[in-house]
């Protein structure tokens, strides 16, 4: 396959076997697998060369009979003979046939490898690398290391940072810095802005652009990459919850006393990392405090049955099983941050974990579920917020339209829940 001068060689079944059980073959992937998608277009340079090299070893390799020494030198001779190529192209192309595949492709030209890409060209004298421009005035001058200087000074100033400045406005802050360093050059020789963005994007990778110009908390939440999991330390189901709260996009009125709007709940929602199960949630209309997420866990810890039952909905203890207590649970640095928590640590062998600030990735295994719940819901439930915050002229407001309860959104809940866990049954209300 590596051999400059290589052609096919015989070998028995048996030997390859044996060189398998010797590890000295093993399976490997085909390095030039890429070639099979790759059409070059008609009439291109690759394209006359693909068909130029195929019809010099066509008559060579139409048959398996290219694979047998005498045979193959009587062919090669006959191609030889027709002065089309010499014997050195032949078996050039012929290895180059059968090291990469015995496909036409395998002959395309390898312009990829070609140019020294990514290294930079220095030409001698004052001469300018690259084509001569096309529009614009001036010939324009040779980047030379003091004017990379200027470059990187504009660079690591105006661009690596959280200004949000576009390569235009820090090319025209270079043209003024260079103006002060060479006075005598004239205007149309001053590095354009396109040598000024090869030089930006070739010195600087696109991680390291992207984490510079990324202000730290947006770029720790959203944009850094990941490398792992949230399961990666969790042992089974029940090593960890996930607890969180947010304002539920509906308006909800009394049981007692429909005409009366409460207002949007308080939706507390806990779930278990490993198995992405809600095992407990809480609705209320208090702000989220301690006291209000102990309902939360305590609903986490509670029988599904009895508590399906109180609002009609019949379960097996299979479709909702309970979990107990968790080993950790993750929180945000609000409710979790008290010292009433201690007694949770202390009696209950319970680990507290809290995110860092404004980090709601860390477990954006519950801040999903917000999304995933009240998508269920939302299509279907009155009251719903949409829209603008800012009520518009002529827009309905979506308060006088809620007419759900608080016992009937909890069981909308609960069959939400259940329906995301695999239960089958009746989903609306």
């Amino acid at each position: 396959m590596e051999e400059a001068k290589g052609v096919p060689a015989l070998v028995l079944e048996e030997q390859l076997s044996q060189w398998i059980d010797q590890k000295r073959l093993f399976r490997s992937s085909d390095p030039f697998e890429y070639l099979k998608s790759i059409e070059p277009p008609v009439n291109s340079v690759a394209f006359e060369k693909r068909a130029q090299a195929y019809r010099i070893i066509e008559p060579i390799v139409y048959d398996t009979g290219c694979f047998n020494e005498e045979i193959r030198a009587k062919r090669v001779r006959l191609v030889e003979q027709t002065n089309i190529a010499t014997k050195a192209t032949i078996y050039k192309y012929l290895r180059r046939y059968w090291q990469r595949g015995q496909i036409p492709n395998a002959l395309l030209p390898d312009y990829r490898n070609a140019g020294a890409p990514g290294k930079p060209r220095t030409l001698a004298g004052n001469r300018k690398s690259g084509a001569k421009r096309k529009f614009g005035n001036g010939t324009g001058i040779k980047i030379t290391p003091e004017i990379e200087r200027l470059f990187r000074l504009i660079v690591e100033s105006e661009l690596l940072n959280d200004k949000k400045i576009n390569i235009t406005s820090a090319h025209r802050q270079f043209e003024e810095l260079f103006v002060q360093h060479y006075p005598h050059i004239k205007q149309g020789d001053i590095p354009t802005r396109r040598q000024f963005d090869h030089f930006y994007k070739r010195e600087y990778e696109l991680p390291q652009r992207i984490e510079a110009r990324t202000p730290v908390l947006s770029f720790q939440k959203d944009v850094r990459p990941l490398s792992g999991t949230a399961t990666a330390n969790t042992l089974g189901p029940g090593s960890r919850y996930e607890i969180d709260a947010t304002i539920a996009d509906i308006y909800l009125v009394a049981d007692d006393d429909r005409s009366k709007i409460l207002g949007r709940p308080i939706l507390y929602v806990v779930v278990d990392v490993f198995s992405r199960m809600v095992v407990g949630f809480y609705i209320g209309f208090h702000n989220p405090s301690y006291v209000v997420a102990m309902q939360a866990i305590v609903n986490a810890c509670s029988d599904k049955v009895s508590l399906c039952k109180l609002l009609g909905i019949d379960i097996e203890l299979e479709q909702w099983p309970t979990l107990g207590l968790p080993d950790a649970i993750l929180a945000d640095r609000g409710e979790m941050m008290s010292h009433q928590v201690e007694r949770l640590v202390h009696g209950y062998n319970v680990r507290i974990e809290n995110a860092p600030a404004y980090r709601g990735d860390a477990k954006g295994i519950v801040e999903r579920y917000f999304g995933t719940l009240q998508a269920e819901f939302k299509p279907y439930a009155p009251g719903v917020v949409k829209g603008n915050r800012i009520q518009k002229h002529g827009e309905s407001d979506y308060r006088l339209d809620a007419v759900l309860p608080i016992s009937a959104f909890a069981k909308m809940i609960i069959k939400t829940i259940l329906n995301r866990t695999g239960f089958v049954g009746d989903f609306f209300i």
